[in-house]
């Protein structure tokens, strides 16, 4: 039984979901969440870094992307919730 073919078309399916762009902004709140463990002012890096992104956007291109902060707010939310449930916060 050969699974790739769809393994290759699941994937092709989710990555026109969940663009490169989107995956990014979901890895660079994840991470930068994730470091609060190091240094506390960090939990809130995820957000702060994603809105401040999205702004800089708007004021060279004339463009706010909502689904560039949902990806950032949701990885900062996800790092969170596993921090959280580690009993790191």
């Amino acid at each position: 039984m050969d699974l790739l073919p769809t393994y290759q078309k699941k994937a092709i399916s989710v990555m026109r979901i969940f663009r490169w762009d989107l995956q990014l902004h979901f890895f660079w709140g994840f991470v930068l969440t994730l470091l609060g463990v190091y240094w506390l002012p960090l939990y809130g890096a995820g957000v702060v870094v994603t809105l401040i992104k999205e702004g800089l956007d708007l004021w060279s291109k004339g463009l706010w992307s909502w689904d560039d902060v949902w990806c950032g707010l949701v990885g900062s939310g996800a790092a969170f919730g596993f921090l959280y449930s580690q009993n790191f916060t």
